[in-house]
């Protein structure tokens, strides 16, 4: 009977990162996109508020009666993983200021394999197999093909469009801005997660993956607020907008958008806890497939819920993406080439 239960609490333990990334990362998408239907160039706000509420909600666990606990693993890795994640998660918000939609952003952020392969193969030594390549391409095709349907928002006048974009020339001028800096931070991705399996590895007997993981994500979220010296005053535009804003309920006197941001703090709070705990007790493969399939919903809530412009070449990079990731998945590891030259 001890046993029985024993084995129920362990399932429950292990379904619980799924259920924090699904339910938590699905609902912040949905508090963000009501966020940045009333100020597109809320980014920012929106990452140091999560930032801050990520660092404050931590905190507690990383002091003891004698005070800080001291780190596990090195000051200057933990560095090295703090600059890859704060630059792509500052980058990746401020790319919604240049005309780029929800879905298209979610597209964009579910390609990671594309600059994980070119970056394994040419900084880490890893080999990849044809079909692996084969897989790649594919993503290719669907991100090129995701890009031309939102393209064509500034091409025409009855085909949607974001509300409130300037279309036109300049329009998609700031749009081509917003795919580069998406695509840069594609390279970011790919780079921060071999760097994090790499140290994983070197660091794995200072402490379990969940405590490792756990230090990783305080020392993130404090270095995470150097880039807003810089970035103070379009911090402080937003917020005053957000502060204007009419309340949601008459019976609740507190602005719409201060909800959503709390919402959004809140969930994206459960959302990353369950990545870096997904992240440090499963396979990258099955991180990978779970975050795929939690991105993929994400772009159908988003259509569904906010009637965001779509198109067929839409619908086929989404298929095209998704599947290319899911069929990635399923090809077996291949060596790297240190291993081939010991062999």
């Amino acid at each position: 009977m001890a046993a029985s239960v024993q084995d129920r609490s362990m399932q429950l333990s292990a379904m619980l990162p799924f259920a924090m990334v699904f339910g938590g990362c699905m609902s912040a998408v949905i508090a963000m996109e009501y966020v940045l239907k009333a100020n597109p160039k809320a980014g920012n706000l929106l990452s140091i508020s999560e930032f801050a509420f990520v660092l404050v909600q931590s905190f507690p666990g990383r002091v003891d009666k004698a005070g800080l606990r001291p780190l596990r693993m090195p000051l200057q890795s933990h560095l090295h993983h703090a600059v890859l994640w704060v630059s792509m998660s500052v980058l990746a918000n401020v790319a919604f200021g240049f005309n780029i939609s929800v879905p298209i952003h979610t597209l964009f952020r579910s390609c990671n394999v594309i600059a994980s392969v070119l970056l394994g193969y040419l900084v880490f030594g890893q080999l990849y197999s044809l079909k692996q390549l084969v897989c790649v391409l594919l993503i290719t095709v669907g991100i090129f093909l995701g890009s031309v349907g939102d393209a064509k928002q500034f091409f025409c006048t009855d085909c949607g469009g974001l509300p409130g974009a300037a279309h036109g020339e300049e329009g998609f001028l700031r749009w081509s801005f917003g795919i580069l800096l998406l695509v840069f931070v594609q390279l970011l991705q790919g780079f921060l997660g071999h760097t994090q399996a790499m140290l994983y590895r070197r660091h794995e007997g200072c402490g379990s993956k969940g405590e490792l993981a756990e230090e990783f994500l305080f020392t993130s979220h404090v270095v995470s607020f150097l880039p807003f010296v810089f970035l103070w005053e379009d911090v402080a535009a937003a917020g005053r907008l957000a502060v204007a804003s009419p309340p949601l309920f008459s019976w609740l006197p507190i602005p719409s958008q201060i909800l959503f941001f709390t919402a959004n703090n809140l969930c994206q709070l459960v959302c990353i806890k369950g990545v870096f705990r997904l992240s440090a007790h499963f396979s990258p493969l099955t991180v990978n497939i779970t975050l795929s399939v939690r991105k993929f919903l994400s772009v159908v809530l988003s259509i569904l819920w906010f009637g965001n412009p779509w198109t067929f070449l839409h619908s086929m990079a989404t298929v095209t993406i998704f599947g290319g990731v899911f069929a990635y998945s399923q090809c077996p590891p291949v060596e790297s080439k240190k291993d081939e030259k010991k062999e």
